[in-house]
């Protein structure tokens, strides 16, 4: 069992809003250290933004060598990463890898970093460290050009768009809405030889972010819920959705795999009846999942 300080997920060097963060090449001559420069291709990073740095000597087993970098911080400042302190690459090959975002007390246990999700959203910077990314280079030898350095997210995006149905005269009925995900594990560990994760463990209820809210086309939009990725059951409630004094569960009628990096876009048509007797007054006549093949 190994055990450096670590974080969760992806991280490196991180290149700036809509760019990639360049750093000029350097020469170096033989026999001098050769300090370690990047370059962030992943666009999706902004100033403030922290990254988690190992590096490690190459040897038999991936990660399995001498500790050259032990969770180095890497920070978003004016469009570029920037390595709190120096790192040198040795004479020999290296393992590389990174997490997004940083965490200063995590502990890398059997090549395995712990990865929790903010189940309360809401807050725009919650939700975004909650879209974790990972990165890993295995037998990386250097060339004395700054390292490409290209990411790949770890969750599932579940996009919530709401019509209205019968009982509801437009959408802007809807736009005040409280929606909770419920049920869903919240905590993972990644590995970081293939960049796999294991089954998700915990279960709690998720609060998405609602910042980009709004109502087009007929429909509310906007809601967005990053989770790890698992199979909900046939059965279970995807959401619960809060209109006024209405409560509507949106119970799936097929198992729905997630799978990483992936968005879903879930459709949800509200009724309810206009009378409010019974428990079966507010009802789901429309529920539907598609893959997005973008995800902004």
């Amino acid at each position: 069992m190994k055990k450096y300080l670590s974080s969760l997920l992806m991280a490196l060097a991180v290149a700036a809003v809509s760019c990639t963060s360049v750093v000029p090449e350097e020469t170096w001559n033989e026999g001098t250290k050769a300090p370690f420069k990047m370059n962030i291709a992943d666009a999706d990073f902004e100033d403030g933004d922290r990254i988690g740095l190992y590096m490690f000597e190459s040897s038999d087993s991936p990660f399995g060598g001498e500790v050259l970098a032990d969770n180095m911080l890497i920070r978003m400042d004016n469009s570029e990463a920037v390595l709190e302190g120096e790192l040198f690459f040795p004479d020999t090959q290296v393992d590389i890898c990174a997490y997004y975002p940083y965490w200063d007390d995590n502990i890398i246990i059997d090549n395995h970093i712990s990865v929790y999700v903010f189940e309360d959203q809401r807050n725009s910077r919650d939700y975004r460290e909650s879209d974790q990314k990972y990165l890993k280079l295995l037998n990386y030898e250097n060339t004395g050009k700054p390292v490409e350095m290209v990411f790949e997210r770890l969750m599932s995006r579940l996009s919530f768009e709401l019509k209205p149905g019968n009982g509801f005269s437009s959408a802007d009925e809807l736009k005040d809405c409280e929606i909770i995900v419920p049920n869903i594990k919240y905590h993972t560990s990644i590995s970081l030889e293939d960049a796999e994760l294991i089954e998700p463990e915990g279960k709690r209820d998720f609060f998405p972010y609602v910042g980009e809210k709004q109502v087009a086309d007929g429909k509310v939009s906007g809601i967005y819920s990053l989770v790890i990725p698992q199979t909900l059951y046939k059965g279970m409630s995807i959401a619960n959705i809060t209109v006024g004094g209405d409560v509507f569960r949106c119970i799936l009628d097929e198992d729905f795999t997630m799978r990483k990096g992936v968005s879903y876009t879930i459709t949800i048509t509200l009724d309810k009846s206009e009378t409010k007797s019974d428990s079966a007054a507010c009802v789901v006549s429309g529920l539907s999942i598609t893959e997005d093949p973008v995800w902004e």
